[in-house]
C-alpha cells in the first residue's frame, strides 16, 4: 500500500512539473487587462496605454486598460492582488505603491507576498523647484535660508504621503532643515499655488515643472538624483550640490498577483522589455518625460523591498501617516 501511495504521489508531482510549462505556451490565448490605479489622462495612465499597445502586439492578443482609482491607489492595487494569478490581470503603478505601505495604517493587501513584480518600466525625474520670490538661486543658497528660517518655508504636494510629500522630509531629513508641508488633493492643485506664490517650493514631477520652469514662472534649483536631467541639462544634480548617491525619482512597475506561474512571469517580461527596447518606444518614452530601464523580475523585486526601507524610515522620522 505504500508503494502505491508513493507511486501516486510521484506521479502527481510529474503532472504538476508539467502544467505551468505547458500552459505558458499556450498563454496568452485571450485579452490581457491592464489595472491602472489613477486617472485616466495622467502619466501613469499614458505610459500604461503606451505600453499596452505594443505588448499587443508582441503577445498577439489585446490589452485592455481600466482605471481603477481610490484610496490613493489601493483599490485597483487590492483588485489585481486578489485576482487570478494566469497572467491575465496586470498592474501598471507608480511608485505609491511603495509609500502607501509606508504611511497607510492598514492596507488590504500585503505588497511582498500579494503581488509578483514583472518589471520594472522607468522613472521620470524630481525637480526642487521654488518661486521667483525665494532668495534662493542654488540649492546650498536654499539650505542656508531653510535653516536660517526653521519651519516658514511651505511646501506643496499632492496629498499627505504622496512622493512629493515624502520627497520633501527625505531631503529635510538629508540636509538638517525643516519645513512646512502644505498637502493638496493633485499635483496640478499644488503647482498652481507654487506658481501664484502661496508656495515657497516644491519637489515636482520634472513634466509637470517644465513648462513653468521655460516660462520663468517657478526656478529650477537642483534635480533630485544623481545625475542631470535631459529635459533640463542646466540644473545641476543632487551630487553635484553636495549629496552623492541621493536619487527620489518617479519610479513606475509591471506587477501581476502572487503565484503567478514562473514561466508566464518571464513570458511577460520578455515581452515588456522587448517592447522597451524598440526606438520607437523609447523616442514615446523621451516625449514623456519617462527615462526607460526595464529590468528583470528579480531585480524589479529587490528594488521594490529597497524601497519600502526606505519610505518607511522617512515616514517614520516625518510621523506621517494617511488614513
Amino acid at each position: 500500500m505504500k508503494n502505491i501511495f508513493q507511486w501516486v504521489f510521484v506521479g502527481v508531482l510529474s503532472l504538476l512539473s508539467t502544467v505551468s510549462p505547458s500552459f505558458a505556451q499556450n498563454f496568452p490565448n485571450k485579452p490581457i487587462q491592464i489595472i491602472v490605479p489613477v486617472a485616466a489622462g495622467g502619466g501613469t495612465d499614458l505610459l500604461a496605454r503606451t505600453l499596452g499597445q505594443k505588448v499587443s502586439e508582441v503577445l498577439g492578443q489585446p490589452v485592455v486598460i481600466e482605471n481603477r482609482l481610490g484610496a490613493g491607489g489601493n483599490i485597483g492595487v487590492e483588485m489585481v492582488a486578489k485576482a487570478k494569478p494566469d497572467g491575465y490581470t496586470l498592474l501598471v503603478s507608480p511608485g505609491t505603491i511603495a509609500t502607501n505601505v509606508a504611511v497607510y495604517r492598514k492596507l488590504p493587501y500585503d505588497l511582498l507576498k500579494d503581488l509578483q513584480t514583472v518589471t520594472l518600466v522607468g522613472q521620470t525625474g524630481s525637480v526642487l523647484v521654488v518661486h521667483p520670490s525665494v532668495k534662493a538661486t542654488n540649492l546650498r543658497e536654499f539650505v542656508d535660508l531653510a535653516k536660517a528660517s526653521p519651519g516658514e518655508l511651505n511646501y506643496g504636494s499632492a496629498g499627505m504621503g504622496s512622493p512629493q510629500h515624502l520627497h520633501a522630509e527625505f531631503f529635510n531629513q538629508l540636509a538638517g532643515t525643516k519645513t512646512n508641508h502644505i498637502p493638496y488633493k493633485g499635483q496640478s492643485q499644488a503647482m498652481t499655488d507654487l506658481v501664484g506664490g502661496q508656495l515657497a517650493y516644491m519637489f515636482s514631477p520634472v513634466q509637470n515643472a517644465l513648462p513653468y520652469i521655460q516660462q520663468g514662472r517657478i526656478r529650477a534649483l537642483t534635480m533630485a538624483a544623481s545625475q542631470r536631467n535631459p529635459n533640463l541639462p542646466q540644473v545641476p544634480s543632487l551630487a553635484e550640490g553636495g549629496y552623492k548617491g541621493v536619487d527620489l525619482a518617479n519610479w513606475f512597475a509591471v506587477y501581476a498577483p502572487a503565484g503567478t506561474p514562473p514561466a508566464i512571469v518571464k513570458k511577460l517580461n520578455a515581452a515588456f522589455v522587448q517592447v522597451g527596447k524598440t526606438p520607437e518606444m523609447k523616442a514615446k518614452f523621451e516625449k514623456l518625460g519617462f527615462e526607460p530601464f526595464f529590468t528583470t523580475s528579480e531585480d524589479g523585486t529587490d528594488f521594490m523591498r529597497a524601497e519600502l526601507v526606505r519610505w518607511a524610515r522617512v515616514a517614520a522620522y516625518a510621523g506621517i501617516k494617511a488614513e
